[in-house]
């Protein structure tokens, strides 16, 4: 078996080779600045070389080049110099390996990675805006060139292949250092094995740290290289369908490798102090996926049942503040059964932790922390599991974060009171603990569950009845559990005044009780109008014209409700006038009885009065007394008269003996003339061959002069009238009249 390893190594070496001329020499690297005293900072570059390119030698005497820009203007440009104690070899490959690398033996049958750090110090006052760039650019005729067989970007012999690195920096409240990354940047992987990365950042200031996936960048114009189809920085792998994720809680990269590659790979990590960004970094990585190999790297997962203090999700440790002990275990395995070791980076302060049987089969990690006092935040704890195969190696670095949160906290407002009649509507304001939060809602007076909720808000609306609650919150990744009572009394305004009437009357007329109509088992309460409050329930008289006011409100429990007007009116009678006056008529004239002052009348004597659209019409035949009663909009009464007592007893009748219908408007029509008043009349006109050519019973119609449509013809003609006066007169004439034309 580890022939056939050696033999896939040395094909992997030399298929590697093929792709590493061209000064293609770099597997990855950062760009870090560390804070040494006053404005002085030390800035570091480390790059990973390819010990099988071209261009690797030209590593041991290069001098890069950083720029140094303050609110984009260039002010500084550093030559680093190499600090020669910490160049070492970081192959993935065992002990008993490490002679046959490319960087131990020329001829070696082994990748081989060489790290090399390179130094100055730089004056740095306070700003903020400060950026480091390192362009790719060495002193020496080279440049930190990308691998041209790097699979997920567009690089060719162009300057897509160049390195570009920064780093920002704000100190104008205070100095800052950056993260320091304790993996190497250049992991082998298996290919279609689960895989995991971290690169491990340990910040020295205790600053909080977020992660994040970017395009990698372009050294003579930092602009994003050109990802090839269906990668992106964000997506820079080739996985399983659903197997990455990416975590920008802790860096972590979860992945399963489904073909060969070489992908490259960009972390940034952001820093935080008191929610301000104080500077960030970026790390290029070049991830290497080999297509045969047997070994599958190390790993370690916490042990649920061994976890005090905690509720676990993945593995991020959910603790609340102030925790006296939170400890779990996570036991590290190897399905290989190689042996396992266990290395720890970045524990929390105040954390113990230690490894029991490392080095061994199975290595155990033992945590225990009081968080007492320990600031609300997320805490990464780095553990490197390294196994011993050969000849290349596994190792994988994995985080596990210790989120520190304060507990669910809880309160209420009242959106709307009950009024005394309503359920109460209130607002639950629902804070910290880890989404989603469970909401239970309990009813303490009978001990009922009125609802659970799943909170992912921080807002929850309901409406409650008088009474005592509890709220328990509580999320399924978190231990610690809060419970809130809160209490509904009744109050508010009562949102009705009760019904009442406003008495509308008139002088003298009897006392109309105050009518209040409140609801059930209100009681009644009432104001004068300047708002004080009346110890009995108001009076009032109709002796004089006035205007009585009162408020009025009815209280339920303790809520009253707003008060209502009620208004006693007292008005005096109209002015009632007839406007018909006393005059000679004869017996049975018909006229209309008129009167003003009033909105509406009535006439007397009933019997005599006819109403035509409401005004009354009359026919005197005797002498009558007629009486209005007027009424005004309040109601009241009074009233006048009008007599006729002058009645003649008028009954004549005439007879024109000619007409002429010339249509001149004189004489155009013939009938006999009449004085008085008919209850009878019927009158005929006949030619002289005794045809009648008019009838009538209308003493106001003439005959016109035609007849049958036409003009009768100039002649004598006959009539007769019958008709019977008001007074009782009958009349019963014959005779005869000219037409003339």
């Amino acid at each position: 078996m580890y022939r056939r390893l050696v033999l896939l190594a040395a094909f992997l070496f030399l298929l590697l080779s093929c792709f590493t001329a061209n000064a293609t020499h770099i597997f990855g690297g950062e760009l870090l600045y560390t804070h040494i005293v006053n404005n002085t900072y030390r800035v570091t570059l480390t790059l990973y070389g390819d010990c099988t390119g071209q261009s690797f030698p030209k590593l041991y005497n290069a001098q890069p080049s950083v720029y140094v820009y303050n609110s984009g203007i260039l002010t500084d440009s550093l030559f680093l110099d190499e600090d020669t104690t910490q160049r070492k070899e970081v192959s993935p490959v065992c002990p008993g390996d490490e002679g046959k690398t490319a960087c131990k033996d020329i001829n070696g049958t082994l990748p081989g990675v060489t790290k090399f750090v390179f130094t100055t110090t730089a004056s740095l006052p306070p700003s903020a805006d400060w950026r480091l760039a390192f362009t790719g650019q060495m002193n020496n005729g080279t440049q930190a060139g990308r691998s041209v067989s790097i699979s997920n970007i567009s690089v060719g012999a162009g300057s897509g292949q160049l390195m570009y690195l920064e780093a920002i920096l704000n100190n104008r409240d205070g100095h800052n250092s950056s993260p320091r990354y304790t993996s190497i940047p250049t992991p082998f992987f298996c290919i279609n094995k689960s895989q995991q990365y971290n690169q491990g950042a340990v910040d020295p200031d205790n600053d909080s740290l977020a992660f994040s996936l970017i395009p990698a960048l372009v050294g003579n114009s930092s602009a994003s290289v050109k990802y090839i189809s269906s990668f992106s920085g964000a997506q820079p792998l080739a996985t399983l369908s659903g197997t990455f994720s990416y975590s920008a809680l802790s860096g972590q990269m979860r992945f399963v490798p489904d073909q060969i590659q070489r992908s490259l790979v960009v972390n940034k990590v952001e820093e935080y102090k008191n929610g301000k960004l104080v500077g960030s970094s970026m790390r290029e990585m070049t991830f290497i996926v080999l297509d045969y190999c047997h070994n599958t790297a190390p790993e370690g997962t916490v042990d649920t049942t061994s976890l005090t203090g905690g509720g676990i999700f993945d593995n991020i440790i959910n603790v609340c503040v102030n925790t006296p002990k939170l400890s779990f275990t996570i036991p590290a395995r190897d399905v290989d059964n190689d042996n396992i070791l266990v290395t720890l980076n970045n524990l929390p302060n105040g954390a113990t932790a230690t490894v029991t049987s490392n080095n061994g089969h199975a290595p155990l990690v033992n945590f225990s922390w009081n968080t007492a006092n320990i600031p609300v935040g997320n805490y990464n704890l780095f553990v490197t599991y390294t196994d011993d195969a050969c000849p290349l190696y596994g190792s994988q670095t994995i985080a596990y974060t210790i989120r520190v949160v304060n507990p669910i906290s809880i309160v209420h407002e009242t959106l709307q009171p009950t009024n005394c009649l309503f359920r109460e509507h209130i607002g639950i304001k629902v804070a910290d603990g880890i989404l989603p939060r469970k909401i239970t809602i309990v009813n303490n007076n009978n001990n009922i569950i009125l609802g659970t909720y799943i909170d992912t808000s921080g807002y929850l609306t309901d409406s409650f009845r008088s009474g005592s609650y509890t709220i328990y919150a509580e999320s399924e990744a978190l231990r610690c559990k809060t419970s809130y009572i809160f209490t509904v009394e009744d109050r508010g305004t009562y949102p009705i005044p009760p019904e009442h009437n406003n008495p509308d009357l008139c002088l003298n007329d009897p006392l109309e009780p105050l009518y209040v109509l409140p609801a059930n088992n209100a009681e009644v309460k009432w104001y004068s109008v300047e708002g004080g409050l009346l110890k009995q329930k108001p009076v009032y008289e109709t002796k004089d014209i006035a205007t009585y006011q009162w408020l009025v409100s009815q209280q339920v429990g303790v809520c009253e409700s707003d008060k209502d007007t009620v208004t006693v009116s007292v008005n005096g009678f109209p002015t009632i006038k007839v406007l018909n006056t006393p005059q000679r008529v004869c017996a049975g004239d018909g006229m209309y009885l008129l009167a003003e002052g009033g909105i509406r009348y009535e006439w007397t004597p009933e019997t005599d009065i006819i109403y035509f659209n409401d005004s009354a019409y009359t026919r005197v035949k005797q002498p009558t007394t007629y009486v209005v009663k007027g009424y005004d909009a309040h109601g009241c009464v009074n009233t006048d008269s009008v007599t006729f007592d002058q009645i003649e007893q008028c009954c004549t009748f005439s007879y024109p003996d000619a007409f002429t219908p010339n249509h001149d408007g004189l004489n155009d029509g013939w009938s006999p003339l009449t004085y008085g008043n008919v209850d009878f009349y019927l009158l005929s006109v006949y030619n002289r061959w005794g045809q009648r050519v008019f009838i009538t019973s209308n003493p106001g119609e003439h005959w016109d002069g035609t007849w049958n449509g036409k003009d009768a013809g100039t002649d004598t003609y006959y009539f007769y009238l019958r008709a019977t006066c008001v007074t009782g007169h009958k009349e019963s004439t014959k005779g005869s009249f000219v037409l003339i034309r």
